[in-house]
């Protein structure tokens, strides 16, 4: 499952003015003022002409019971925005698949005398089916348990979350992808500047129990692997072991973040 192709899946891509508004008059936040709070603050565009396949913007308002904001959905997939604590207004993403019907127990249905064809179609799509003698089968008896849909999580700019909705929103991600702007051993430096560590960024793959951890955002201080040479103490492979270490045993695979990289994404079984 691709990120860029997952969004604009099944259509052109399309491109939406959003303003973000909370829904409460005050920031939920103690530590912030209104001035700094994300949830406070409206994103605007950038003025000028429209562009071919964009749509009229519209004004977003923060749900309460889910702590997000609904951006997007059709019938493949959602996508929710939510807050993150940043020096500037910040969000994050979760791109969530509808769960897929599961598969047609064939068996079954021949021994109801139901054959391959636009039937199987319709239990297929949740539709009951009316069988010769009267009988009214429903999708739910004929259909494996469905398969859970993949479900990718990106932060922005961050040094935490604002309110819960990340926690909710991103439970089980297949992939998150959280920054690491710098080094666990400058935290205090990366916290000050609204950014995150390895370590930070473990901590929140852990809480939500993510698959794959995919680490961003690095500091130009960090080399990447090409151009790092023996003695360099800044290798970007370093922040990918400060992660693994603060996710051991946990089951959660860390990724480098790189240009063009791509990352499969395979569908999960029911329970898995």
């Amino acid at each position: 499952m691709d990120l860029c192709r997952l969004i604009g899946s099944g259509a052109p891509m399309r491109l939406i003015h959003l303003n973000l508004f909370e829904s409460r008059s005050r920031c939920s936040s103690p530590s912030a003022s209104s001035s700094r709070c994300p949830a406070c603050l409206q994103v605007t565009a950038a003025r000028g002409p429209p562009h071919p396949q964009e749509q009229p913007g519209r004004t977003v308002v923060l749900d309460a019971s889910s702590d997000s904001y609904l951006l997007f959905e059709d019938r493949r997939f959602v996508v929710k925005a939510f807050r993150l604590f940043h020096r500037i207004p910040s969000f994050g993403f979760c791109i969530k698949e509808h769960d897929r019907p599961g598969r047609l127990k064939t068996e079954l249905l021949k021994e109801l005398g139901l054959k391959p064809g636009p039937l199987y179609a319709q239990l297929k799509a949740g539709k009951p089916v009316t069988l010769a003698s009267g009988r009214v089968v429903l999708s739910s008896e004929v259909l494996e348990e469905a398969i859970p849909g993949r479900k990718v999580c990106v932060f922005g700019d961050c040094s935490s979350a604002v309110g819960d909705g990340a926690l909710r929103l991103c439970g089980g991600a297949d992939v998150l992808v959280h920054e690491a702007t710098l080094g666990d051993e400058h935290r205090a430096k990366a916290e000050d500047r609204g950014h995150s560590t390895p370590g930070m960024a473990a901590a929140v793959a852990r809480a939500c129990r993510a698959r794959r951890l995919v680490l961003t955002h690095f500091s130009q201080r960090y080399k990447p692997g090409p151009s790092h040479q023996d003695g360099d103490e800044d290798d970007v492979a370093e922040l990918k072991r400060q992660a693994e270490r603060a996710l051991q045993d946990s089951g959660v695979e860390v990724t480098l973040a790189e240009d063009f990289l791509t990352l499969p994404v395979p569908l999960r079984r029911p329970h898995q």
